[in-house]
């Protein structure tokens, strides 16, 4: 064996002893594997996360319909964030559009949209025609995520919670009071933080 083959083969044996003194940092037989950290709310589901420990794969989160994969390379990957933070692109890009869409139909204009981590506020609309999301109505219902955008919308007319108010929220949303019911039925959950966690499975 020549001298560079000797070092190769020294350094093989150290980072397969550095595996099993710091399988916290370079995983343990387990990679590749599945395991559930709990649940995301979206869309008014409460749906499971599976982790994955894909170490030569790039960290992600995919959205397959009916659960959550997301893939880490390392066990200490901060999964609540790589959620969240798909979270807030999903909001920002269906309140954006949904947004328009609902402005079409009502015949108003707004100037911007903003989509903040608002943790007691839903929506705000502002005398410059500036509409206020939190991210967090992304884990609303469809039909309650419309009410809100019709309520903003609504302040364009009217910035008032008047009759006339109400009467065109009722034209769009003639559910609205149901809608307002969920809201406070359900506001500890929407604004809950994430609680995801990566148990290996041998640890389960």
């Amino acid at each position: 064996m020549n001298d560079t083959q000797s070092v190769i083969s020294d350094v093989k044996l150290f980072i397969e002893r550095l595996k099993k003194d710091l399988p916290e940092v370079f995983g343990t037989a387990q990679e590749n594997a599945e395991t559930e950290a709990g649940k995301i709310l979206y869309q008014g589901r409460l749906l499971p996360a599976r982790i994955h420990l894909t170490p030569d794969q790039e960290e992600g989160v995919d959205f397959v319909g009916d659960a959550f994969d997301i893939y880490i390379q390392t066990p200490q990957a901060d999964v609540n964030a790589m959620a969240e933070n798909w979270l807030r692109q999903k909001a920002n890009e269906v309140l954006r559009a949904k947004t328009a869409e609902w402005a079409a139909k009502m015949g108003v204009e707004y100037n911007n949209i903003v989509i903040k981590d608002q943790q007691t506020l839903w929506a705000s609309c502002s005398a410059k025609k500036n509409i206020n999301y939190t991210y967090r109505i992304i884990k609303m219902p469809e039909a309650i995520r419309d009410y809100l955008i019709i309520h903003e919308l609504a302040h364009l007319v009217h910035m008032n919670h008047g009759e006339q108010y109400w009467q065109l929220v009722g034209q769009f949303c003639p559910a609205y009071k149901n809608s307002r019911k969920w809201l406070n039925d359900n506001r500890g959950a929407v604004f809950a933080n994430l609680d995801l966690k990566y148990i290996p499975l041998e640890n389960k």
